[in-house]
């Protein structure tokens, strides 16, 4: 296992320690158009859960991006070239008021160096608090995963014929042109998302591959349109990738028991694997 001095630092997980921004209107609105979300969730003149993600945009000169669009890692970290967005938690106690200005505060929160079936990789759970006139707005645990390079091509997904069974499902496609916008709106440069030579040739996918906070979000918007409340905490995982170009659905059953009000969401890949799932409570 790679030693203390081989450690990710901050930079290396594409995050400055401090970050200001302001929540704009025009960035929603933006992010609306992308999700395909009825603009009026935005009357409030508050920002629903996880569409922070539009705002505290990376700003990195173009000589410090890596191969993959990342910015570039340090030397001790080459062998671990791969990185995706496994999973999350995020709480806000006081919604992100639009047009006007916060703070992002990040730091590492703990990394682990672990072996999988596919090899080495770090496991790194980076912390962000956002505040607005110091008031605490968004509690958020991202964790990243850094690996080895693939050494054999991802399986193609065999759809199947019939769809899955929940009480809220969903079909829907995310093809390239839906990928490109939120990379957009994101400021997401890494290339599995947009460079098919890239992510098939060099990553071994398949096809482009669906970002993973682009799904949370598509999940968290199911449980908001469909039980009308806004969740004030949600908590995601990733369990396999899911491509572009390929249908999935988003599916989910309200709840309402010993784990609090909300939802429980799941999108599932066309083979029914279980992509992605997401718990959304209020």
């Amino acid at each position: 296992m790679p030693d203390d001095a081989d450690r990710p630092q901050l930079e290396d997980a594409g995050f400055a320690a401090e970050t200001a921004a302001t929540v704009t209107a025009d960035g929603a609105h933006r992010m609306a158009s992308c999700l395909g979300a009825d603009p009026s969730v935005l009357e409030a003149g508050t920002l629903p859960t996880l569409w922070h993600w539009g705002a505290f945009l990376p700003d990195i000169p173009a000589a410090d991006l890596g191969p993959d669009g990342h910015r570039r890692r340090r030397p001790e970290m080459a062998a671990f070239p791969q990185r995706m967005w496994v999973g999350g938690r995020v709480s806000v106690p006081t919604p992100l008021r639009l047009d006007t200005p916060a703070v992002r505060t990040s730091r590492i929160l703990h990394t682990d160096a672990k072996e999988g079936g596919s090899g080495r990789f770090w496991l790194l759970t980076v912390g962000h608090t956002v505040t607005q006139d110091g008031v605490a707005c968004v509690e958020e645990e991202q964790d990243i995963v850094l690996r080895e390079a693939a050494t054999a091509p991802v399986p193609a997904v065999v759809a199947a014929e019939t769809a899955p069974e929940a009480p809220w499902a969903e079909e829907m496609i995310a093809d390239p042109v839906l990928l490109f916008r939120f990379s957009a709106a994101t400021a997401n440069s890494h290339r599995i998302h947009y460079d098919h030579p890239y992510a098939t040739r060099v990553e071994g996918y398949p096809d482009l591959v669906v970002h993973g906070p682009l799904t949370a979000l598509l999940l968290a918007e199911l449980a908001r349109r469909r039980s009308g409340v806004t969740a004030t905490s949600v908590s995601f995982r990733a369990r396999a990738p899911h491509f572009a170009n390929q249908r999935f659905w988003l599916t989910g059953t309200a709840v309402d028991g010993g784990s609090g009000r909300g939802a429980d969401t799941a999108a599932i890949r066309a083979d029914h694997t279980i992509s992605m799932t997401l718990e959304a409570r209020w």
